[in-house]
């Protein structure tokens, strides 16, 4: 996947999309579940790929997630991956979204 801040776009899209279904309150639950179902974490070939392709920054963040939640044990190459891409493509589809939604509240 050559662009993925399109990919995230995309899933902001269909978040937006539903948007009838959550509100703010339950938000972070329903970015957990967009995030837990795609193809970056599930798949080991792509989360390493989304990884190469992420600044140090954010990659940095992701690992001391990964740290934090899990106490610093070694998980495994493809599993801790995985979760570097989670937690990783968690904070940035939550801050399109943000921006998004505060974006809405300043036209509205």
């Amino acid at each position: 996947m050559e662009n993925y801040w399109k990919y995230i776009e995309s899933i902001a899209d269909d978040i937006m999309n539903e948007r009838e279904h959550w509100d703010e309150d339950c938000l972070q639950d329903v970015i957990h579940e967009h995030c837990d179902g795609s193809q970056l974490v599930i798949y080991y070939s792509q989360a390493h790929d989304f990884i190469k392709w992420l600044g140090y920054g954010m990659q940095s963040y992701a690992e001391d997630m990964v740290a934090d939640c899990y106490g610093g044990e070694y998980l495994g190459y493809d599993k801790q991956a995985s979760l570097i891409a989670y937690f990783a493509l968690e904070k940035m589809l939550s801050e399109e979204l943000q921006e998004r939604l505060s974006k809405e509240e300043e036209a509205a």
